[in-house]
Order: structure tokens, then sequence, then C-alpha cells
């Protein structure tokens, strides 16, 4: 995710045009200009193809339509991204709240007892992000029993298992008599909190924009800039060419960047930084226990890409 200083505009604009999305933007508009230069050199060099008759009124009337179209699809995809933030956002705080209520409970000797807890709960958000990413990488997980990787490596929903690992784990305690009845509720209620933020995320992956709006969007916005370059070369005659092109970057571009922020779990530049998420997840966790952390994975908790300072 990009952070930036919102009072640098200049420094802001120079960096988002180097992202990949403002790049496949730039191809996208070589073509465009490549059409409206061979239609405006056409109409006022060879053939008279404008359109003279289009009422200026309708053409306006379907540039607002468009207009509408755009912004809803932006709000829609912003939603999608910012729900994905909120999700996060509560996985942070139920994280935190299960390594305070675990540290309280626990017996100060229990030491084993808490680093399990730690390392346990740390693995969720990793575990959490690799599911969403659809990528099986363990080597982020910390081993905290022997042979504890290896039983999440056999499972297809691995946070599932890391939340089943804390709940076994929690009974063992409980029929042991360190953990009570009111605070096993207590912590269940937590765990089945960290398998409901699992199931919002897969929702908002696996629910992208219908496939019939999404393209019906871009067919509109293709056909309204097909048709542009002809119903304003008469009144433009070669600023045709820039206008053409100033249009068509606010309209593609506003596509393209609704099309990147749909899905907030990628790995874009400006989809969530899940990774140091997880890993401020992780500090904040062990911290809470007393449990030491090396410097470096602290430094791990800090956002990796700022564009301006």
């Amino acid at each position: 995710m990009i952070l930036y200083n919102r009072h640098h505009w200049l420094r802001a604009i120079w960096h988002f045009h180097t992202g990949k999305t403002a790049i496949s933007l730039i191809k996208r508009l070589f073509f465009v200009g490549l059409y409206v230069t061979a239609v405006t050199i056409t109409e006022l060099t060879f053939y008279d193809i404008k359109l003279s008759y289009t009422p200026a009124e309708f053409f306006g009337a379907m540039g607002i339509l468009l207009s509408l179209l755009l912004l809803f699809r932006t709000n829609t995809a912003y939603d999608r991204f910012y729900e994905g933030r909120r999700t996060w956002g509560a996985l942070v705080n139920t994280t935190r709240n299960l390594a305070v209520l675990y540290h309280a409970i626990l017996p100060k000797e229990a030491i084993e007892e808490r680093l399990y807890f730690a390392k346990t709960i740390s693995n969720f958000p990793f575990a959490l992000k690799n599911h969403l990413r659809a990528t099986r990488d363990f080597t982020e997980l910390d081993e905290a029993v022997i042979g504890g990787i290896a039983e999440l490596e056999k499972r297809s929903h691995v946070p599932g298992g890391v939340v089943s690992q804390l709940r076994n784990r929690t009974e063992e305690l409980y029929r042991k008599g360190t953990i009570s009845d009111a605070q096993s509720i207590n912590l269940n209620t937590l765990l089945i909190l960290l398998l409901d933020i699992n199931g919002i995320c897969e929702r908002i992956k696996s629910t992208p924009i219908p496939f019939s709006y999404n393209f019906f969007i871009k067919f509109f916005i293709t056909a309204y800039l097909i048709v542009l370059p002809f119903t304003i070369i008469e009144e433009f005659g070669y600023l045709t060419i820039p206008i053409v092109l100033l249009v068509s970057y606010v309209m593609v571009g506003l596509e393209m960047i609704g099309e990147e922020i749909e899905e907030p779990f990628g790995l874009e530049r400006n989809n969530l930084p899940l990774n140091q998420l997880s890993q401020m997840m992780r500090v904040n966790v062990h911290e809470i226990f007393g449990i030491y952390l090396p410097q470096v994975e602290k430094q791990a908790a800090i956002p990796d890409f700022m564009v301006v300072s």
C-alpha cells in the first residue's frame, strides 16, 4: 500500500505514474492517440467524416451518464477495499484481545504456554494472508510445538487449522482447571471471531464485480471514445487529439483504478499491506506476552513502500 504526504502533490503525481496500473494506462492511451490522430488527419486532410448533425445535448447527456456509471463503479470498488481494511483492523484488535486474555489467565510460571499461544496467535494473520493470496507459504509461520507446521501442511484451509490448534490447547487447559468456565466462554467468543473475520475476507475475495456490469462499462467507454473525435473535430481541429487523450486518461484511468482496488488482498501497490499488518500483529502479541523479538522483526512491521515523505 502506498503511503504518501498529501501536501506534496507533484511528488505524488510523479510516483503515481511509475506504478504498474499507470504504465498500463499509458500503453492504452498510446493506442487511443494513434486512433484519434488517424481520424483527425483523415478528416482534415482527405475525407469529410465528421458527425456534423449530432446534437451536442445528446452527446453531453451520454457523457454525464458515463460519468455516473464510473462514479458508481469507483465507489463500489472502494467499498470493497475499505471493508477489507476494516476487517483486518478487527483482526488486529482480536489478536491483541486474545493475547491479553491468555496472558492474564495463565500462571506466571507457564512460560511454555505463553510461548505457544504467542506463536500460534501470530500464525493466524500470516495463514489468512497466504490463504487470500492463494499461496501456501509455511516459512512465515512459527513452530509453536513439534509437528504443528506439519499438521497445518496437511490442511487445505490453513487459517481454520490454526484456530483449531488454539481451540484444542484451550480445551486442554480447561480440563486441567487452568481456565475457568467464564474464561473459556470469553476465549471461545474471540476464537470464533477469528473465523468470522476469515469468512468476511473470503466473501470479499470470492464476490467480484459482476461480469456483465464490468463489461458494459468497458464497452460504453470504448464506444464513447470511438465516437467522440467525430463530434468535436469540426470545432477543435487538431486540438481534438489532446482533448480526446485527456478524456481517455480520466475515464480509462478511473476504470483501471477501480479494477485495482476492488481486490484489496492482492500484491498491487494500492492493495492492503497485509505483510506489514501480519508482522505488526506478531510484534504486538509477543510484546503482550512479554516475549522478546529481534529488532529486525519489529522493523518488518513498518510499511516498506512510501511515495513521499
